[in-house]
């Protein structure tokens, strides 16, 4: 069974990656670190901002929770954008935030 993406989706997933790259850069980190310890310390260093996007986003009850949901996949846009169901996919290839 094969997904059908929104036309936007490709475009949004990179811009997401992007948006998040450059919070971890801010905080002072200029790559994504492969000891599993450091990507927490990366993460929380730009919870602040993570919390204002997905808010900005999903709203603020669901970008709580979603926000939760990036956590548990360490940070991993794909496996975060996989995780959703198709309303929220919907929102994020969608909304323009």
């Amino acid at each position: 069974m094969a997904t059908t993406l929104h036309p936007n989706t490709v475009s949004k997933l990179y811009y997401l990656d992007n948006r998040i790259k450059s919070f971890y850069e801010k905080n002072g980190y200029s790559s994504i670190p492969f000891d599993g310890r450091k990507v927490q310390e990366m993460i929380q260093a730009s919870q602040k901002e993570l919390a204002e996007l997905f808010l900005k986003i999903w709203g603020k009850s669901m970008g709580a929770h979603l926000l939760d949901k990036f956590y548990d996949n360490r940070g991993n846009v794909l496996d975060f954008y996989m995780s959703l169901d198709g309303q929220n996919r919907q929102l994020l290839s969608q909304k323009d935030w």
